[in-house]
């Protein structure tokens, strides 16, 4: 969609300090060097660097409209729109609220948690193509400054949108419901990314909740029932006993008493069940049950998260009018993104699991039974550090190490100075169970990426099944990209 320079304006409750107001723009930046004339840059200012300071080079890239939170005009860019705003980041906001109130009608779809977003976002697009045509988050776009930007992509004839909401910080999840306002939203679990900033996972739980501050009236939040921590806020749990032992926000509180939560998950009780689950290692076959109504569900990717997904996936589709044979098969075209876990095939003959996007304790045990699912020769699991887990890194990452003593994997290689506890666990737990699968596993650590790829490529054979796994910072993207060109 594009916009004229004065529709941005009253969107952000910005003023026009100079520049032509029916110049158009149709997408936005935050980095200098990345525009043309219908770009709008908006500087943001950063612990150590202010790009107001690169607004000529805005300019000088073909940017011809720009925020400002200093309220100046940079000489030499005379010819470029001025919006000011005293907060860039809460007038981007704004203006992303406001075009979610102008396309009111779109079936909004809220999708959190601290472990499987991206998939389940993805599922969900997929269940709801039968709808018409489908909005759904693209790249990163899952923030403070994303969520905005995705509003910003709804039309006319948009019918549904799938909004990916990430948060690391207290309060952000709030932010960012209050923009996109969603009519149903699912946290997918509540797990430890980012406990490092949050100090605790009851603390997680009571930022997921915020998703619901926005909520519409009636509309459903959808719990993992499977899940502990989200499996007693639901009046379906035969062990539910109200919520107010619960942390969350008394905004949030709140809303409780006009939305509905239902779970979806294994156990009987919950609202939207799997049953019957079959899994291979390219596949994933299940029953979705909910009343009445079973159908069998087929996923041409393998893993039972996966499963788990789909059902959600399967329920809101249920929410917004769907029946459930026409979400399973919509899910049927369902393929998963890149560096999310696809199963390849090289030419080589080595089959790569690369799942290298990011990475908790949790989705770390998923890739590990995707991998141990593949018939392969040998399997060889590369995982690199787990970020942002704080005081509670050593035990994370030691419970991963754990994990991997108890499957058939054949080498370890650990990447990165956390993930030797990974290493150190698994060594003691094979020691520990002083069984026949003692020393079968192979365990090389590693600090570096450059150091990782050497040792996976010095070991690696045709017929391997490789599993390539870390935090986006540890770059482990670089090794897949080595293992398909070699």
């Amino acid at each position: 969609m594009s916009y004229t320079v004065l529709d941005i304006a009253k969107g952000m409750g910005a003023k026009l300090l100079c520049g032509d107001p029916d110049a158009t723009v149709d997408r936005f930046t935050f980095s200098s060097k990345d525009g043309d004339a219908r770009t709008m840059f908006i500087p943001m200012k950063g612990e150590r660097v202010d790009a107001h300071d690169f607004i000529a080079d805005a300019y000088a890239h073909g940017v011809r409209v720009t925020t400002t939170e200093r309220g100046e005009i940079v000489p030499g860019t005379e010819g470029m729109a001025y919006l000011y705003t005293e907060d860039a980041r809460s007038a981007l906001q704004r203006f992303g609220a406001s075009l979610r109130d102008r396309f009111a009608a779109v079936k909004m779809v809220a999708v959190t948690g601290s472990v499987g977003k991206t998939t389940t976002k993805e599922l969900v697009a997929t269940a709801l193509l039968p709808l018409g045509k489908v909005l759904k988050t693209e790249g990163n776009k899952n923030g403070q400054l994303g969520v905005p930007q995705m509003m910003a992509e709804l039309s006319d004839d948009t019918d549904a949108a799938v909004i990916e909401m990430g948060m690391s910080l207290p309060g952000e999840m709030g932010r960012i419901a209050a923009v996109a306002k969603p009519d149903c939203a699912v946290i997918t679990n509540i797990g430890v990314s980012h406990i490092g900033n949050l100090g605790s996972q009851e603390a997680i739980r009571r930022e997921k909740l915020s998703v619901i501050d926005s909520l519409s009236a009636g509309g459903t939040l959808l719990v993992n029932g499977d899940d502990p921590l989200l499996a007693v806020l639901c009046k379906d749990n035969p062990e539910y006993r109200g919520t107010d032992g619960i942390e969350m926000y008394d905004r949030t509180r709140g809303r409780l008493s006009d939305i509905t939560i239902a779970a979806y998950g294994a156990a009987p009780w919950c609202r939207y069940r799997y049953a019957e689950e079959v899994l291979s290692e390219d596949s994933a076959t299940f029953s979705f049950v909910s009343g009445d109504t079973e159908v069998r569900v087929e996923l041409p990717v393998p893993g039972h998260h996966n499963v788990s997904n789909a059902t959600a996936a399967i329920a809101i589709a249920g929410l917004f009018g769907l029946p459930a044979e026409a979400a399973a098969q919509a899910l049927l075209s369902y393929r998963p993104m890149a560096m999310r876990g696809g199963i390849e095939t090289l030419a080589d003959g080595v089959i790569m699991i690369d799942d290298t996007y990011n990475a908790s304790p949790d989705s770390m045990r998923s890739g590990l039974n995707v991998l141990c699912a593949v018939k392969a020769e040998r399997r060889i699991a590369v995982l690199a550090d787990i970020l942002e887990l704080g005081e509670l890194s050593e035990q994370c990452h030691r419970s991963v190490g754990r994990d991997v003593a108890g499957r058939p994997v054949d080498i370890l290689i650990t990447v990165g100075t956390e993930a030797r506890a990974i290493a150190d666990e698994a060594e003691t737990a094979l020691r520990e169970k002083a069984c026949d699968d003692a020393g079968k596993l192979t365990v090389i650590r590693t600090t570096t990426k450059e150091e990782g790829r050497d040792a996976l490529l010095s070991v690696v054979k045709p017929g391997d099944a490789v599993l390539l796994k870390g935090s986006r910072g540890m770059g482990m993207d670089a090794i897949a990209k080595v293992l398909r060109e070699r």
